[in-house]
């Protein structure tokens, strides 16, 4: 795959191998739930005979709500004030981290909920030396991100002479942020915001491919939702930013879109995350294609409520990224041809499964995808393409009412909006890719 990438006319095997993160199951109805700022104003002190861990949750809270409004008015003291020792090495990491946010547009600020429990081997009763507590929390990216999004952190919160204060970060759920990323720096404009820990000039010229693509997509779809890219140094940095469990099949991936969903909800805050082992080893041509690409998918879920197969999802993000580069057709999907040439070529459109990068090559497949989706748009053209997915994904305001599954909703617009069957279209595309394996 690596050597496909560095060619500029090979390079649809990294560049059109990106992936949703989380969205099968969001779409499906049982991803993250949407979630709402929440009134973070203190409460009142609890009772001197308050149970110990209500008592606590309390103090936790107070302590959240404090560091909330220490990020709005970007007050570091204030901060501060809510750790233990602030020259202790976690005191240097939160003023660390501090420092991070507010370089940051974050905004929109919450708490979602707060829980604590006794550490492991603590007494059951009475009040331990320590707490383990989780925040939940919500925020956005001010100007880019529609909604919030949600994530959880482990603190151990601790009683002490001067109050209740955080003391470490605890074991357990710590969900990585793009603030998260030391040593990061920002390059923004009205359409993208690009955050690495790379140098400046690197993300500045990740920054001019997002607002190409940002043109390049409101001149397809109509219209462009602003765009947060994530470039991490390293693999091991982007597995930590996506979480456990997210980074199987890397090796075939370039960038992933990642981000919760929920049934008849429009993306709120999507992240395009930069595999900076693939995308590294691209062309410019194949850099290009890889941003556009996945700043389509940014775009096609905060405009719509609903999911679409994967086909056509991967298909039109593709034709969007590779239809203005003048790559030869046959050469972009020799992986597909030469399968074909063999008599090994699909008999329908690419299932789910086939883009799955844990269960084998992924490029044939969005090979697949990509001629399928510039097949009809030589056939019926972009317009007509643009309400074909428009008219399977659904409005951005959502549709409750709508349960078809995705596949069905497909094949009836390939009816009412192209004036074809789906299974006639099958038949000219799999004629069609024989024509080009000649």
């Amino acid at each position: 795959m690596a050597a496909a990438a560095v060619s500029a006319v090979a390079v649809v095997s990294l560049a059109a191998a990106c992936s949703l993160v989380g969205s099968s199951a969001a779409e499906s109805g049982t991803g993250t739930e949407q979630i709402s700022r929440v009134d973070t104003a203190s409460t009142p002190p609890p009772s001197p005979t308050t149970e110990p861990a209500t008592e606590a949750r309390q103090a936790a809270s107070d302590l959240v709500t404090r560091r909330i409004a220490a990020v709005d008015a970007k007050d570091k003291s204030a901060w501060l004030a809510t750790v233990t020792d602030p020259a202790s090495g976690f005191g240097a990491d939160q003023a660390a981290l501090f420092d991070r946010m507010t370089l940051l547009p974050v905004g929109k600020l919450g708490l979602r909920n707060i829980d604590v429990e006794r550490p492991p081997g603590a007494s059951t009763t009475g009040e331990p030396e320590a707490w383990v507590t989780r925040v939940r929390q919500t925020y956005a990216f001010t100007g880019y991100d529609p909604g919030q999004r949600d994530y959880t952190v482990s603190y151990v919160l601790k009683r002490t002479s001067e109050g209740w204060r955080f003391t470490g970060v605890a074991d357990g759920q710590n969900d990585a942020q793009p603030f998260d990323l030391i040593g990061l720096a920002v390059a923004s404009s009205s359409h993208t915001l690009v955050i690495g820990d790379l140098p400046q000039v690197t993300l500045r010229a990740y920054l001019a491919l997002g607002d190409a693509a940002h043109d390049r997509i409101a001149a397809v779809w109509g219209e462009a939702q602003p765009t947060v890219v994530v470039a991490p140094s390293s693999l091991d940095k982007l597995t930590a930013l996506l979480g456990a469990g997210r980074g199987s099949g890397f090796e075939q991936i370039a960038a992933v879109t990642d981000g919760p969903l929920v049934r008849d909800t429009s993306a709120q805050s999507d992240r395009v995350y930069l595999n900076p082992e693939a995308f590294k080893e691209l062309s410019p041509t194949g850099r290009s294609v890889v941003v556009t690409h996945e700043l389509t998918h940014a775009t096609v879920r905060a405009t719509t409520s609903r999911a679409v197969p994967v086909w056509l999802s991967e298909g039109f993000a593709d034709d969007v990224a590779l239809a203005p580069t003048g790559l030869p057709v046959r050469s972009v999907t020799d992986d597909l041809l030469d399968q074909v040439r063999a008599g090994k070529g699909p008999t329908s459109l690419p299932d789910e499964v086939a883009f799955d990068p844990s269960k084998g090559q992924i490029a044939p497949s969005y090979s697949g995808a990509w001629l399928a989706v510039s097949r009809l748009r030589q056939k019926y053209g972009q317009a007509k393409v643009v309400a074909f997915y428009r008219a399977v994904a659904g409005p951005k305001a959502g549709e409750p009412s709508v349960r078809n599954p995705a596949d069905q909703l497909a094949r009836s617009a390939f009816e009412t909006v192209l004036g074809t069957t789906q299974d006639a279209f099958v038949a000219d595309w799999l004629a069609y890719l024989k024509r080009l394996s000649r």
